[in-house]
């Protein structure tokens, strides 16, 4: 009966870890060619307060990911694991530093649009 109990926890174990590796694949990822074009054509005050919202959300997202990076991470030091085996907590801490990072790159954006809005023509 112990040999049953050891083997479900290792599998319950196996299973919840899986499960978090899956949420730490996440990444940013490449304009879409929509999103080059919106660049490239803005001129007027709409077009870069347009261009600055997206920024807000994009901010917005990157720290939820970090956020959730975060949770991963503690999840992560409640897993039954060897000592040694510690390397996910601190990828997903590391993933939340990044995601932190694009966060306040793109509110750097988000300020330059809205600098630009307030110069272009309405």
């Amino acid at each position: 009966m112990n040999v049953n109990f050891k083997s479900s926890r290792r599998m319950a174990s196996a299973l919840l870890l899986s499960l978090v590796l899956a949420g730490c694949a996440s990444g940013p990822s490449a304009p879409s060619r929509e999103m080059l074009q919106r660049i490239e054509a803005a001129r007027t005050r709409g077009d870069h307060e347009a261009l600055a919202a997206h920024y807000d959300r994009e901010a917005a997202a990157a720290r939820v990911i970090a956020a959730d990076h975060l949770k991963m991470a503690r999840s992560y030091l409640m897993v039954p694991l060897p000592r040694t085996s510690r390397r996910a907590p601190i990828h997903c801490e590391s993933i939340a530093r990044s995601q932190e990072g694009i966060a306040a790159e793109y509110e750097g954006m988000a300020e330059e649009h809205r600098q630009l809005a307030k110069q272009a023509q309405p």
